[in-house]
């Protein structure tokens, strides 16, 4: 129902040109990449495979519109469609070929991928619930149809610093995707007018934060306004040089509350004067019809009806549902996934009921809405002749939500579906009532870009490396909501993959033993829930060698061994940023407990802070291609490659000093504590190759460890190799992963652009790992070659 820019018929012929271009040899895939991503094209996990995403404003799709998409995919032989976690929908296994005629018949059909994905504004999502109770402010789904329509007018809308997210609630009562958007909205009613509170620069993803409230009150004649002022602070003020600082809000980690603010109404003020920026929101054309055939007779006897229409099938309360007894409902969809077949068929029966009956949801399933309490048995007739099997599944189960992961997505490490149904399995085998869980949602991401906003949810599963020895296994921190309702969940840990169905059923059972003795989930979690997770946590802690339990060692739904290495990612550089997190954790954990606790002894806290010291000091050796083995080696390293070298000021030696000799700490806690925030802050601000700024100087610039040995010339005995002349040469063999990646990065540092740097690596692990995870640094490896019982590398330098 938005409007179709006039620009883009150009666009996608724009793009038509590319893809001919890079067919024909004359661009490079990178060349065409910036295009193709910011048009909705994406290329999945298996080459020359891509995705067509598709923009429907806060889930909105007509039957007509979706009876395209099916007929679409059916033309573009694809595999399934999928209903993403942010309510778009889109097309997977698309020949590159096939994706400019898809995208002329989307835009026939009103229609749009371009946003779909890069530096974008992004579908802009809503709680699926405006226009249906009385609860809300008011139906807000007019003003997000015409939001997006005015943004994606705007050119400079799809050349963002980063990808620029949008989420509106319909109160603030209930509000929540609002609180951790880039633009989070909240209807409210102030003297009869409309209008919306408005948070900026909030996320769920690394360093996370809610919203910033830059309006208590914005009327509605300034929403656009505000959007394209934050829309130029961010272009003004957001980091282009280094993506992943590039999210809104790092602008505020860098200059601050105050001025951050300063700075958006500074370009909020710009643009008052501007009338063409007043803001109107049109009503919707929809609409509601009654079939022309019958209702469905008997099928409201039927038990299994009842206790569906019970758990799924909602009256609405706002007037007009009251007035014609409307009711909504939900269709799950499992993962989000469906062959084109469903979804043509979904489009073609609901057509009889009008064109405003279907929402996608952030749960990735369908809501019908506008449909009057006779015909619900037709709709639940529907959903069974569709083969839907999870519409007799209680709602905890099916709200069971995850990112498509390392199935289909290159940034991917774990596989979350293949979790999300093993842990469906064990839970429907047990003997839990899940009809007496509240409204709960478990979600699961499977990287750490935190797509299915697993640190936004009641409990939360991010995907990262696990290992025992060199064996790395699939894992993932738990997240909970253990600051309360609307604050970022809290890392309670990580578990390897294949426990979780047993510590999620561990989980829940308590809830449902322990629940009815709290105010809420939240009081729950607070007072008992993050206990329980700790305790669980431990329980499933220990992972047996891969010799003795070889299957954890394999991710769901996988017959091979995992690495990140074959999903393009390798795990080189997860391991080294894993290795810094375990002590960054302690720290906090550590710090959290002094801070919290109401009685402890002095023994107990100087064991805590020397634990803490004993982390700051190991945190970033690795930076430094240090592998410490005792104690000593702690200390010394830090020393050494920290303190001596001016990364960390002189001041904080007598914390290492007291830690080594075993001296009493209480008195310097003050200057522990600062210390890892500076640790944090150097993290925090580490570039690509391992070098820290300091407040004093410019990027300090190591000398990497002492290495094994140099290599020899003669070391080179085949034509190949001898054709390429190493500009350094380090040899790495005997040093285990992540270490030999990090001495790598160490030792390209120095580097110039175009040198070539010979290493030499064991077989096995290392040559699996360390070429994947120097391409994904941006550098070229030119030549691998087995020589022995070792490999010879060759990298150039980007």
């Amino acid at each position: 129902m938005y409007r179709i820019p006039s620009t883009l018929a150009g666009d996608i012929s724009y793009t038509e040109e590319l893809i001919q271009k890079f067919k024909a040899g004359e661009i490079t895939a990178g060349q065409l990449k910036s295009n193709r991503v910011p048009m909705g094209i994406y290329e999945q996990r298996k080459n020359q495979h891509h995705m067509l995403r598709i923009r429907c404003t806060g889930g909105i799709i007509t039957p007509a519109q979706l009876a395209i998409v099916a007929q679409v995919g059916k033309q573009v032989s694809t595999s399934h469609l999928h209903i993403t976690t942010r309510q778009e929908i889109q097309i997977h296994n698309v020949d590159i070929l096939d994706a400019i005629p898809a995208l002329r018949k989307l835009e026939k059909a009103g229609l749009a991928t371009q946003g779909g994905g890069g530096n974008t504004v992004r579908n802009i999502t809503t709680n699926d619930l405006s226009g249906l109770t009385s609860d809300e402010a008011f139906d807000v789904y007019p003003y997000v149809v015409e939001l997006t329509s005015r943004l994606i007018a705007e050119k400079d809308s799809f050349s963002m610093p980063r990808k620029y997210k949008i989420a509106v609630d319909h109160n603030v009562k209930d509000a929540s995707s609002s609180y951790v958007a880039d633009l989070g909205l909240q209807a409210r009613v102030v003297d009869g007018k409309r209008g919306f509170r408005v948070l900026v620069a909030g996320s769920t993803a690394t360093n996370p934060h809610v919203g910033w409230e830059v309006f208590d009150f914005l009327p509605e004649v300034d929403l656009l306004r505000a959007a394209k002022a934050l829309k130029n602070w961010f272009n003004a003020y957001g980091n282009r040089r280094n993506r992943h600082k590039a999210r809104m809000r790092y602008v505020f980690y860098k200059y601050g509350e105050e001025e951050a603010k300063r700075l958006y109404f500074e370009e909020f003020d710009k643009l008052k004067k501007d009338g063409s920026l007043d803001f109107y929101a049109p009503a919707l054309p929809v609409e509601h019809l009654t079939p022309d055939f019958a209702p469905a007779e008997g099928i409201a006897k039927h038990e299994s009806f009842k206790i569906w229409k019970k758990r799924y099938a909602h009256q609405q309360t706002n007037e007009e549902g009251k007035k014609k007894n409307f009711w909504y409902a939900y269709l799950p969809v499992s993962h989000g996934n469906n062959r084109p077949e469903f979804f043509a068929e979904v489009a073609e029966y609901l057509q009889a009921f009008g064109n405003d009956v279907i929402r996608f949801t952030k749960r990735e399933q369908i809501q019908v809405r506008n449909i009057p309490e006779a015909y619900l048995p037709n709709i639940y007739q529907l959903f069974k002749k569709l083969g839907a099997y999870q519409v007799d599944y209680p709602v905890f189960i099916n709200a069971l939500t995850s990112c498509t992961g390392a199935d289909t997505c290159r940034l991917g490490i774990c596989l979350p579906k293949g979790a999300i149904d093993a842990i469906t399995k064990r839970l429907l085998a047990s003997d839990l009532n899940f009809d007496a869980l509240p409204d709960l949602q478990l979600s699961m991401t499977g990287c750490t870009n935190i797509c299915a906003n697993a640190t936004w949810a009641d409990l939360g599963f991010s995907g990262r490396v696990g290992r025992t020895g060199d064996d790395p296994y699939p894992a993932y921190t738990v997240w909970l909501p253990a600051a309360g309702k609307n604050e970022i969940d809290l890392q309670q840990g990580f578990i390897a993959a294949k426990y979780i169905p047993e510590f999620v059923e561990d989980y829940v059972r308590d809830i449902l033993n322990h629940l009815a003795e709290y105010a809420d989930y939240y009081d729950y979690v607070a007072n008992r829930g993050k206990n329980v997770v700790k305790e669980l946590l431990v329980k499933y802690k220990e992972v047996p060698p891969y010799s003795e339990e070889p299957d954890t060692y394999f991710d769901f739904d996988d017959d091979e061994k995992f690495s990140l290495i074959k999903y393009g990612q390798a795990e080189c550089s997860a391991g080294l940023f894993d290795i810094i997190d375990i002590d960054q954790d302690t720290i906090a954990q550590k710090r959290k407990q002094l801070d919290e606790a109401t009685s402890i002894s002095v023994d107990e806290t100087e064991k805590i802070l020397h634990d803490i010291v004993f982390s700051e000091n190991r945190m970033l050796l690795v930076t430094r291609g240090l592998d410490p083995r005792t104690d000593d080696d702690v200390y010394h390293g830090f020393v050494n490659e920290f303190i001596n070298t001016g990364i960390v000021p002189a001041k904080y030696q007598i914390l290492t000093d007291k830690a080594r000799n075993n001296q009493p700490l209480l008195s310097e806690k003050v200057l522990i504590y600062e210390l890892a925030d500076l640790l944090s802050d150097l993290y925090k601000n580490m570039d690509d190759s391992l070098q820290f700024k300091t407040t004093t100087s410019a990027p300090v610039e190591v000398a990497p460890a002492e290495e094994k040995k140099t290599v020899s010339a003669s070391v080179a005995d085949d034509k190949k190799a001898s054709a390429i002349q190493p500009d350094v040469k380090k040899d790495f063999r005997g040093v285990a992963c992540p270490m030999n990646f990090v001495k790598t990065k160490i030792a390209l540092a120095p580097m110039q652009s175009g040198q070539i740097l010979e290493i030499l690596l064991d077989d096995g692990q290392p040559i699996a790992n360390v070429p994947g995870s120097v391409k994904n640094e941006g550098h070229e490896v030119i030549a691998t070659e087995k020589v022995d019982n070792y490999w010879k590398v060759s990298i150039k330098k980007k």
